[in-house]
């Protein structure tokens, strides 16, 4: 984990209602794109260089390698900007933090996940 922003190009926007859109990213450093892994549960921090910096929770599953997708619903400063970047934009993300979920410890059992945001 960097405390320092990395370099993240926005390579996938997609549309999904008036206040929530997937976003795609990929690291420029193919070296930080190819190591970058986290747990279901943990967020990063997005910064938009010049505008500032929110908290997103990575959408994207723990096994899918690459790219780090994040479904942004817009209500402030940094997720208006946010919506407003064209395919190739470049932002900066840090993290992943947060503890996760210990998925494998709930493995057979029930599961009931609760999400607001």
């Amino acid at each position: 984990m960097s405390i320092v922003p990395q370099i993240a190009i926005l390579v996938e926007k997609r549309y999904l209602d008036v206040q929530h859109s997937l976003f795609r990213f990929v690291f420029d450093d193919g070296d930080r794109r190819k190591s970058f892994s986290f747990s279901p549960g943990q967020f990063v921090m997005l910064s938009i260089f010049g505008v500032g910096e929110a908290p997103i929770s990575i959408t994207s599953g723990p096994d899918e390698k690459g790219f780090i997708d994040l479904c942004v619903r817009k209500a402030g400063r940094v997720t208006g900007v946010l919506h407003g970047l064209e395919e190739n934009a470049r932002v900066g993300i840090r993290g992943p933090y947060g503890n996760g979920y210990p998925v494998e410890a709930m493995e057979g059992g029930n599961l009931l996940i609760v999400a607001g945001g």
